[in-house]
């Protein structure tokens, strides 16, 4: 039988701990028949670089525990998460703590945030002539907090992106060049084919027992059908996985989710329909749900079609206009599909034949 191993595993973290005492002098004048859920406050105080105060209910914080004293911790600072243990003790006639109520962690969940109990001590025993708690009209609470906190190193945002960017940038290590037009790019095809298996397939291919440096150091590969900016916004997105903002106006966005299409690049393809679907007018709609149709964007389809649907006037608008007239005939299924989803929508047109002939 093989011996039994043990393991162990530590979990530290830094505590600020401190106490309050909130004395409450003429207890009769300031607590009786103060009524449920009215209370008094401590002066505010500081432990843990938080801020806080003790709220007391005399008569109870609830109709539910009104034969009860009622003591709650309350958070002052605002929009701030803190992590605590607390502990509320009273104190004697002899000048002893009484332990009364502690807590587990808890973790606050905004600004004015309290804890506490609703049954902190019954109210007969506390009004009792033998209780050693109130003495000479007087009250005394001990508050003891231990504020939990985080690590004090703070961690930068990753910026594994930033120098991908600079990687392409400066050209160190390309291994590939692509010419678009007359200008030139130098890029590296690991990174290009991690990022789309069509350039994974292009520049790898299979059993041809050659690394891609040996493929293609010796020429340039020349891009068609794509301009010189655009391929220079692909190739940013590739490194980065964002696109500038100067790359995000409707035009581009056309041209890259074109691009998107042809290198199956997902995720920039859906980036760019989503611009393209913030952007949509009456005059736009059509030739971007034409775009949509043709590269087989359901997301980018679907949103046309709602925003042409969206009312009756507007898609009055759209369907009598000549570029649908154009694109009616040319994706007739479309087209069916627009009137099925406003005959839905109960926004159909009196003419339903404007969407068909």
């Amino acid at each position: 039988m093989a011996a039994a191993t043990t393991t162990a595993s530590i979990c530290s973290s830094d505590t600020e701990k401190a106490s309050h005492r909130f004395e409450i002098r003429g207890y009769n004048q300031h607590c009786s028949g103060l009524g449920i859920g009215k209370y008094i406050c401590s002066t505010r105080f500081t432990i843990g670089g938080h801020d806080w105060r003790i709220r007391y209910y005399p008569d109870g914080a609830t109709e539910e525990f009104k034969d009860y004293v009622a003591v709650h911790l309350e958070l002052m600072s605002e929009l701030t998460n803190v992590r605590l243990l607390y502990d509320f003790k009273l104190r004697n006639n002899q000048q002893q703590q009484q332990a009364a109520i502690s807590s587990t962690v808890l973790t606050s969940e905004g600004p004015s945030t309290t804890c506490g109990t609703h049954k902190f001590i019954h109210k007969n025993e506390l009004a009792n002539s033998t209780s050693s708690y109130l003495w000479g009209d007087c009250l005394e609470i001990e508050c003891e907090v231990t504020v939990i906190k985080d690590s004090r190193v703070q961690v930068p945002p990753s910026d594994l992106s930033l120098h991908l960017l600079q990687w392409f940038s400066s050209g160190q290590e390309a291994d590939i060049t692509f010419k678009v037009e007359q200008v030139t790019f130098r890029a590296h095809t690991l990174m290009l084919a991690m990022r789309s298996p069509i350039f994974k397939q292009q520049l790898y291919g299979q059993g041809q027992g050659q690394t891609p440096r040996d493929r293609v150091q010796r020429a340039e590969i020349n891009i068609e059908g794509i301009s010189p900016a655009v391929f220079k916004a692909l190739l940013h997105f590739i490194y980065t996985d964002e696109l500038l903002a100067e790359h995000e106006g409707e035009d581009m966005a056309k041209r890259l989710f074109a691009a998107a299409e042809t290198y199956a690049m997902g995720r920039l393809k859906l980036l760019c329909g989503n611009i393209l679907s913030k952007g949509l007018t009456v005059q736009s709609v059509v030739p971007i749900l034409e775009l949509a149709h043709k590269h087989q964007c359901t997301e980018l389809k679907d949103a046309c079609i709602e925003f042409i649907i969206s009312s009756k006037r507007r898609m009055a608008d759209v369907v009598s206009s000549a570029e649908y007239q154009v694109f009616k005939h040319a994706c007739p299924v479309v087209a069916l599909e627009v009137l099925e989803k406003s005959s839905d929508s109960k926004l159909g047109l009196s003419d339903p034949m404007l969407f068909l002939n």
